[in-house]
C-alpha cells in the first residue's frame, strides 16, 4: 500500500505541474519515469502503451497522439489532387529499455513522429537516476527531417530542425518538511530551412527557455496539499535570413517555442484563407516561408518577442476510507507577460505597440482514480478555465476573451 502511494503521490504531482495530458512514460519529455513506475498499460484517449519488466530491468512500448486526433492511429481521410488519398500516421511512437538499482539507473528510449510526407522527426532520449531516485534527468533530442513530397506541393529537402528539453529532479528526504522536491527545466530549439533551388540560401529560426518548479508539501488529518510555485522564461533568438530578403520570404515569424515537433511543413489550404507552414522552394504554392506562427495574439507581429510567466498552482488529495478512490483538484493561478523588441500590427510595420501583453488568469482542474480492486484502475479528467491563461490561447485571445475551456479525458490502467 505505501508502494502504491509513492507511485500515486508521483503520478499527481506530474499533472500538477502542467496543464492537462500526461502521456507517462511512453513519450520522450516524459520518459524520466520509465525506472521508477510498476508495471502496468495503459489506454487513454491520447496515449496507449505498456510498461514490463522485471525489477530491475524496465520496457516500454507507447504510442501518443501527436498530431492531435485524439483516439486515431492510422488515416487516410486527406486528399492530394483532390480525389487521391494518401495514407498518414498519426500518434508519435516510442519504444525504450531501461536498468535500474538503488545506487543508479540509466535507460534508452527512440521515439519517431510522423508530421506528413514531407517531415519526420526523431527523437533519442536518454533518462538516468542517482541516490535511490531521488536525483533524475531526463535528456530527448529531436530531429526533424525535412522531405520532397509532390503530393502535398511541398519540398523541405535539407530542412533540418533540432530540440531538447533537458529535465533535472532532486527529490529530498521524507522527513524534511514544507518542501518534496524541485524541477529545473532547460529547453533550446533551432530550425533551419533551405532554399531547395539554392542551398546558400535559408531561414533560420531559434529559441531558448527555462523554467523552475518547486513543489512544496503539507498534509491536513483528510487532505493532502500540494502548492507549487511555477517560474518560466521563453526568449526567440533572432531569425537570420542568409543570402535572402524578406521580400523573398512570404512569411516566417519569431517564435520564443522552436522545436523539432512544432514545425509545421506546408499544407494548402481549402477554400478561403491562406496558405500556411514550412515550404523550401521558392516555385511552389506560396514560395519560401518558415514553419512557426508568432508567439503573440493573431494579426500582430512582434521582433524577437519573449514570455515571461509566474504560476501557482495548488493541489488537494483525497483518499477514501478503504483506498479505493482517489480524488484530485488542483485550482491555479497564472499570470503573465509577453513582450518583444518591437510589436506591429502585421498589415502596417509603422504601427507600433508600446505596452507590454499581460494576463492573469486561472484554471481548475481535477482527476478522479477509481479503483475497484487492486490491479485494475478507471481514470477520469477534467480541466475548465478561462482562455487569459494564455501562455498558448494568448493568440486566439482577441476571439475568445469570454469563452469558457472545458477538456476531459479518460483512460483505463491495469497493473500486472
Amino acid at each position: 500500500m505505501i508502494k502504491y502511494k509513492k507511485y500515486l503521490f508521483a503520478i499527481l504531482l506530474i499533472f500538477a505541474s502542467q496543464s492537462f495530458n500526461l502521456f507517462g512514460f511512453y513519450s520522450s519529455s516524459s520518459f524520466i519515469d520509465i525506472l521508477v513506475h510498476s508495471n502496468q498499460a495503459r489506454a487513454r484517449i491520447d496515449a496507449l502503451g505498456f510498461l514490463a519488466g522485471p525489477d530491475n530491468v524496465r520496457v516500454a512500448v507507447g504510442l501518443t497522439g501527436a498530431n492531435g486526433f485524439g483516439d486515431l492511429i492510422f488515416h487516410n481521410r486527406n486528399n492530394y489532387d483532390d480525389t487521391n488519398a494518401f495514407n498518414q500516421f498519426i500518434p508519435s511512437a516510442l519504444i525504450g529499455v531501461g536498468y535500474n538499482s538503488d545506487l543508479f539507473g540509466i535507460g534508452f528510449g527512440y521515439e519517431f513522429t510522423y508530421k506528413s510526407q514531407a517531415y519526420m522527426v526523431h527523437t533519442p532520449v536518454i533518462t538516468f537516476t542517482a541516490l535511490s531516485d531521488s536525483i533524475r534527468f531526463n535528456i530527448p533530442v529531436s530531429v526533424g527531417v525535412g522531405y520532397s513530397s509532390k503530393a502535398l506541393s511541398v519540398d523541405l529537402r535539407k530542412t533540418i530542425a533540432i530540440s531538447t528539453g533537458i529535465e533535472a529532479r532532486y527529490y529530498f528526504e521524507e522527513d524534511i518538511p514544507a518542501i518534496n522536491h524541485i524541477r529545473l527545466y532547460v529547453n533550446y530549439g533551432n530550425a533551419r530551412i533551405p532554399n531547395v533551388k539554392d542551398n546558400s540560401q535559408y531561414m533560420e529560426q531559434s529559441s531558448v527557455g527555462f523554467q523552475t518548479r518547486i513543489y512544496f508539501k503539507a498534509e491536513t488529518p483528510e487532505v493532502k496539499i500540494f502548492p507549487i510555485l511555477r517560474v518560466q522564461y521563453d526568449q526567440s533568438l533572432p531569425t537570420k535570413l542568409h543570402n535572402l530578403s524578406s521580400t523573398s520570404v512570404f512569411s516566417i515569424y519569431d517564435n520564443f517555442d522552436i522545436t523539432a515537433k512544432g514545425l509545421q511543413p506546408f499544407t494548402a489550404a481549402k477554400g478561403a484563407g491562406q496558405s500556411a507552414g514550412a515550404q523550401g522552394d521558392p516555385n511552389l504554392a506560396s514560395g519560401l516561408s518558415g514553419g512557426y506562427v508568432a508567439s503573440i495574439p493573431e494579426g500582430m507581429y512582434a521582433i524577437e518577442p519573449y514570455r515571461v510567466n509566474v504560476a501557482i498552482p495548488v493541489g488537494l488529495m483525497a483518499t477514501s476510507q478503504d483506498g479505493n478512490i482517489h480524488l484530485y483538484l488542483e485550482p491555479s493561478i497564472s499570470y503573465t507577460i509577453i513582450n518583444a523588441k518591437g510589436i506591429y500590427a502585421s498589415s502596417d510595420m509603422n504601427s507600433r505597440r508600446k505596452t507590454p501583453f499581460m494576463s492573469l488568469g486561472y484554471v481548475v482542474y481535477g482527476e478522479l482514480y477509481i479503483r475497484p480492486v487492486k490491479s485494475l484502475e478507471l481514470y477520469l479528467e477534467m480541466q475548465a478555465g478561462g482562455t487569459s491563461r494564455f501562455a498558448d490561447d494568448m493568440k486566439t485571445l482577441n476571439n475568445d476573451i469570454n469563452k469558457l475551456v472545458f477538456n476531459g479525458s479518460t483512460g483505463i490502467h491495469y497493473y500486472f
